[in-house]
């Protein structure tokens, strides 16, 4: 089998994944009754039956259940998620819209935490394994324990209080919507991505150097360094035999810690995000809208699955003959 057929396979199987998670949701969007039929005939003036069967109706609730699936997947599929619902029942923007607004504030931090943690753990980590009785070792040790043992709430309401009390910086205001061609209004993002991707690099540098650790123990090392290489040839013939636990590791532990912490830092610091768009739709019992922030990150777990079986297929020539 060559790579391409296994990565072909892979999407195959994410697709597959894709629409499980589309039928799950369906299934149990069905099994609730919806809130606007109650909030419909709780509002009328007249009839209240009336005005319960007008938004039956309009819903298509009569339906068989089967035509009703079948509409479901091809919204899903067709990204037309509907309509964001307001506290009296008005119709909002539509989901995808605001989905369009929150997706790229998200990751205007989202992203620098994750390349500043996994460049930071690759480089200390390996270092660390290289030089384990240094006193950066230690030193890394403790810093590594500590970043896993304090929440990251209470690093960033830390923040905020040294911004806004102690040192009177200026206030962190996140704009709801990005302007790129501003790069001054993306300065404030910064300070989240510097909390998200310390708490990110902590479990990664223990990943790091326990898998460098491991193969800098292995005869080949020994053989390289017989002939004279530098440190930093060695580490990237380690690394390189390293990559597939550690790209196993990562995207494991960067898919759960990413969406708990994200929900985390974008309530401290007001990050009108996907986190905070979906507490805000459960707060308001905004069906919709919950619906759409619960696929976009289940799609973001099925998306970063299927980069990891990518990353098989690259650094594993194995795959080839799956």
């Amino acid at each position: 089998m060559s790579r391409l057929t296994f990565v072909a396979r892979r999407f195959g199987l994410s697709v597959v994944a894709a629409y499980a998670v589309m039928t799950v949701s369906f299934f149990i969007v069905t099994s609730i009754p919806d809130p606007n039929v109650g909030l419909a005939a709780f509002q009328a003036k007249g009839d209240k039956q009336e005005a319960a069967n007008a938004v039956i109706e309009a819903k298509n609730l009569n339906d068989p259940l089967l035509d009703r699936y079948v509409d479901w997947l091809v919204n899903m599929t067709t990204f037309d998620w509907g309509h964001s619902v307001g506290l009296f029942g008005d119709p909002g923007p539509g989901v995808t819209t605001v989905l369009q607004r929150a997706i790229p504030v998200t990751l205007a931090y989202l992203v620098p935490a994750l390349v500043l943690s996994t460049i930071l753990a690759l480089v200390v980590g390996s270092y660390v394994a290289l030089r384990p009785s240094s006193r950066l070792a230690r030193g890394v040790s403790y810093v590594g324990y500590l970043g896993l043992g304090i929440p990251s709430f209470f690093v960033a309401e830390l923040i905020l209080f040294a911004a806004n009390v102690e040192f009177e910086w200026v206030t962190l205001t996140f704009p709801r919507s990005l302007d790129l061609a501003d790069p001054v209004s993306l300065w404030p993002f910064l300070v989240p991505a510097a909390v998200l991707a310390t708490s990110l690099a902590a479990g990664q540098l223990r990943y790091v150097r326990a898998e460098t650790s491991d193969v800098l123990g292995e005869e080949f090392v020994k053989l390289v360094r017989a002939k004279g290489a530098t440190d930093s040839r060695v580490l990237r013939h380690v690394l390189s035999n390293a990559a597939l636990p550690l790209v196993s590791l990562f995207f494991a532990d960067l898919v759960s810690t990413m969406i708990v912490q994200l929900f985390v830092v974008e309530f401290v610091f007001g990050i009108p995000g996907v986190g905070d768009l979906a507490l805000q739709a459960a707060k308001d019992r905004n069906v919709p809208v919950i619906i759409g922030t619960t696929l976009t990150l289940a799609y973001v777990g099925i998306g970063a699955n299927f980069l990891q079986d990518v990353a098989y297929a690259w650094f594993d020539p194995r795959a080839e003959f799956e």
